[in-house]
């Protein structure tokens, strides 16, 4: 397994088993009834993560509630969807790689206990994320449904 499938298999255990959520193909969305999770994985030196837009234009496709839920190192770092993107995902700030994958690129920092996330594009603004347990998870994902 090389270093990207082993980082993106990071606590995925916990959002399929634990939160009963069915990965998309092999992707970082997860979904369950009228759930759509985004979960990139962040298990790099630099703290690093992105969005793809193909993901964003799934969920804006259907009705949904949608949580974002970073599996970084040993911790879950959750950020409501839809407020996420208006913040943070400026339409026109996404990277076009020659790949031609359009996608947000992403930093998480650590400051006063509390977790922030930075768009690599526009580092002006911080975002706070909140840890959550699994527990905490689960009540999430459960007491919505």
């Amino acid at each position: 397994m090389n270093d990207k499938q082993s980082s993106m298999s990071v606590n995925k255990q916990v959002l399929t088993h634990d939160l009963n959520l069915k990965q998309l193909s092999n992707t970082a969305v997860f979904l369950r009834d009228r759930f759509f999770v985004l979960s990139p994985s962040a298990q790099n030196q630099h703290n690093w993560f992105d969005l793809s837009k193909v993901n964003i234009d799934r969920y804006q496709e259907r009705s949904y509630k949608g949580f974002l839920v970073i599996r970084f190192f040993d911790k879950f770092l959750v950020a409501d969807l839809d407020r996420f993107i208006r913040e943070m995902m400026p339409a026109d700030l996404y990277v076009l790689p020659s790949s031609g994958r359009a996608h947000w690129k992403f930093n998480i920092k650590l400051s006063n206990s509390t977790h922030y996330i930075i768009n690599q594009q526009n580092p002006t603004k911080a975002y706070p994320v909140r840890e959550f347990s699994v527990k905490q998870l689960q009540n999430l994902i459960n007491k919505r449904a």
